[in-house]
């Protein structure tokens, strides 16, 4: 949707936070470009918080910047380009995504298809799971649009969802993130209509619908998602010269992506391979390296607490894994331990 990363920004946020000084590595697309972003700063705020964030999490990692200009169908012709990349990242983060109900089948049994494959092959791939509960953005000022739209790529059985939480690090109870609660967006979340759900998520799944009153099981049958979640509410970003706070899933699967990419770096350190898909691994500890959410839930659309369209549909956090915050947010070191990081070259 035209969005750019600007050079200057990052080297601005890097300056103001104390980071090391670090160039994107690689543009692909030719969507890197100071001026747009200077005469039209909406048109950088998407990309220069994904860039920023990302890099400010695994600094040293070169990041290439990937641009799609597939109005019809980015997300297929994303992962194909990637797929036939000789070279491809190793990890990968998406902050976008669409209703699932309006995708081609397609265009959704293509993405699984590469998504299957970049997965045995080491590659990791990260969807910010939406900004607007399970309603979607239609349900913005608009409660006749307050029901189940589920997100994808999100939806994928083959990525990891990351949802958003907010407080903890920055004070009082980490809970979901929602527009309820001054969180500005709300933690997207659900269950998929066209991808079954996976076998390693099934008894996490029943556990949640078990607890979860809010649970319709009529639309608790397919892929669950998010997987994990992490802090998504104010992020300082430079933006045309001028730093913001953005709040969003949009931030919290970089900062997944990053800490990924750190796991993979120590994990090359001890000659061992990339983690690549995370997610049976995930649920096979059952939430062992994450803090577990219970408060909050993902029933309201993106907007402050006067803002936001609340609907009666939605789930709750509850314990254990669920279809608002996932199994939660990452603890790094336990995170890190599940894939055979030795705790010796932690620092």
């Amino acid at each position: 949707i035209n969005q750019v990363a600007s050079p200057s920004d990052l080297d601005t946020f890097q300056k103001e936070f104390n980071l090391p000084s670090q160039k994107i590595a690689t543009d692909i697309g030719k969507h890197v470009s100071d001026f747009i972003c200077k005469i039209n700063p909406n048109s950088c705020a998407e990309a220069n918080l994904d860039v920023q964030y990302i890099m400010a999490m695994a600094p040293g990692s070169p990041l290439t910047y990937w641009y799609d200009s597939n109005f019809q169908a980015p997300f297929e012709d994303w992962i194909e380009q990637v797929a036939a990349d000789e070279n491809p990242p190793l990890v990968n983060s998406i902050s976008y995504g669409g209703p699932e109900p309006l995708m081609a089948t397609s265009v959704l049994n293509a993405f699984n298809t590469e998504a299957m494959k970049l997965g045995v092959q080491g590659v990791s791939i990260f969807v910010s799971s939406g900004d607007d509960g399970v309603a979607g953005n239609g349900a913005r000022g608009n409660v006749s649009a307050c029901g189940y739209m589920p997100s994808f790529p999100a939806t994928s059985p083959y990525i990891t969802a990351v949802g958003a939480t907010q407080g903890g690090p920055v004070g009082g109870e980490e809970v979901a993130c929602s527009g309820a609660t001054g969180g500005t967006i709300t933690t997207g979340g659900g269950f998929s209509t066209n991808y079954a759900q996976p076998d390693w998520q099934a008894s996490a799944v029943a556990t949640f619908l078990s607890r979860d009153s809010s649970a319709v099981p009529g639309f608790a049958s397919g892929r669950a998602y998010p997987d994990v979640a992490m802090a998504g509410f104010n992020y300082p970003t430079v933006i045309g010269g001028s730093t913001y706070l953005v709040s969003g899933t949009s931030a919290s699967a970089p900062v997944v992506a990053g800490m990924v990419t750190l796991v993979n770096s120590r994990l090359v350190e001890q000659g061992k391979p990339p983690v690549g898909f995370i997610n049976p691994t995930l649920y096979a500890n059952n939430g062992a390296a994450f803090n577990d959410i219970v408060t909050g839930d993902n029933k309201c659309s993106a907007g402050g607490p006067d803002g936001a369209t609340c609907c009666t549909q939605g789930f709750n956090a509850v314990e254990g894994w669920d279809a608002a915050t996932g199994w939660g947010s990452i603890q790094f070191d336990k995170f890190s331990e599940l894939f055979g990081v030795s705790t010796s070259v932690l620092v």
